[in-house]
């Protein structure tokens, strides 16, 4: 009897053992995240390096490249170091779109950082979601990004297209009394975006119609046809919504035909290169700016960022850092900021919740406010308008006074 006793109790510890055993093992698996070591976060991150829209991935990935390496080597997020695989895109939806795939699926990274424009992000973004993976659209401003809401997007440095829209209209009538409005754009996700939004804008606030609007392609190198048509209509004010190789050669070719009015860019043209290649004939050209400081600032935050930048890019080419550097530098700042609020123990879901935590957050003075809820995830809704006088740059004293109607539909 006693033998059966014990071979009883063997059997009992046995199976407890056994069950103690299962319950552990579940636990120690999900201590374990995708792109998550005890000494390592990887993220991913794609943007164009080849092609027409080099600049823009090139600059977002030496900017992220340079915040990752300050980050790192000041002791890194909860003693893990951050680690960045970047994909070329060549700007393309098709590209990108088989870039993201490698990252999650064959490099098994993280989060996502979208370091590029809203072209080829558009590709991504139905990917993304499904894939719940955590994505932090550093530039692109298409509407898919942050409309519909999605708990696993956000939108950092560049607005919302819509917001475009809004900033550009008040900007254009209140604050410039323009009136007689022609406009020329590109017929990319960026551009087109911009344009639709600000001439329904125009239209909806002001009841100022467009008096004429003619289209383009990245990587023209003609755009005279467009430009006849807008001396056709003799407006007081131009816009030209393109990337900077494109609004170099127009702001060079209106001026050859005697077209004198101002010209307003885009965000993403507004760029000391614009300067270096049209010299004088960018005097007067305006647009929004996305950044705190521009890049010729002498403000100290901006002159430690320009030395830094440029320790690691000594032969870098004229006309960088640019706006692309700056902003793919300040949003990886934001993201450390939520992966160390999301605690030693991260995973996906935590850095989510972490990332609608922060408010007015910026590294510098090189940066605006961030600021993401559990109903918004855009984080920025204001641009800095400038003007080129004397081949530099100017802030203009513009302070936006209408209340964004993104922010309404997100509420209701």
């Amino acid at each position: 009897m006693s033998r059966i006793r014990g071979f009883v109790a063997a059997c009992l510890a046995l199976a407890a053992l056994t069950v103690g055993s299962l319950a552990f093992e579940p636990a120690a698996a999900m201590a374990d995240e995708v792109g998550v070591t005890k000494d390592q976060i990887v993220l991913g991150g794609y943007g164009p390096i080849t092609g027409p829209a080099a600049y823009i991935g090139l600059g977002s990935r030496d900017g992220t490249e340079l915040a990752i390496k300050e980050i790192n080597d000041a002791g890194g997020i909860h003693g893990r170091k951050l680690k960045l695989l970047f994909e070329d895109d060549g700007f393309s939806p098709s590209k990108a779109l088989a870039a993201v795939k490698k990252l999650v699926e064959q490099d098994r990274v993280f989060m996502m950082m979208g370091l590029s424009g809203s072209n080829p992000t558009v590709g991504t973004v139905a990917y993304l979601k499904q894939a719940k993976v955590p994505t932090y659209i550093v530039l692109a401003s298409a509407p898919q990004v942050t409309h519909p809401f999605d708990r696993y997007m956000f939108r950092g440095g560049a607005t919302e297209s819509a917001r475009y829209g809004e900033l550009n209209a008040e900007y254009l009538v209140d604050f410039l009394q323009a009136r007689r409005i022609a406009m020329l754009s590109g017929t990319d996700e960026n551009a087109k975006n911009e344009g639709d939004n600000t001439e329904k804008i125009l239209e909806k606030w002001y009841g100022v119609k467009l008096m004429m609007r003619a289209e383009f392609k990245v990587g023209d190198k003609d755009f005279t046809p467009q430009l006849l048509q807008v001396k056709g209509v003799n407006p007081d004010f131009i816009i030209a919504l393109a990337q900077v190789p494109e609004i170099s050669i127009m702001l060079r070719q209106a001026r050859e035909l005697g077209i004198r009015q101002t010209i307003m860019g885009s965000p993403a043209s507004l760029d000391n290169a614009v300067i270096a290649s049209a010299g004088l004939n960018a005097e007067g050209y305006t647009g929004g700016w996305l950044a705190g400081l521009f890049l010729d600032s002498t403000h100290p935050d901006m002159v430690k960022f320009r030395e830094a930048w440029a320790k690691l890019h000594p032969d870098a080419p004229k006309g960088r850092p640019n706006l692309f550097d700056q902003l793919g530098y300040t949003e990886t700042y934001v993201v450390a900021e939520a992966l160390k609020r999301a605690g030693p123990e991260l995973t996906r879901e935590k850095l989510v919740d972490a990332l609608e935590t922060i408010e007015n957050f910026k590294v510098s003075d090189i940066a605006t406010p961030r600021t993401f809820t559990k109903w918004h995830h855009i984080g920025n809704f204001n641009m800095q308008y400038m003007v080129v006088l004397d081949q530099h740059y100017v802030p203009l004293r513009f302070d936006p006074h209408r209340e964004s109607e993104i922010l309404k539909e997100y509420r209701n």
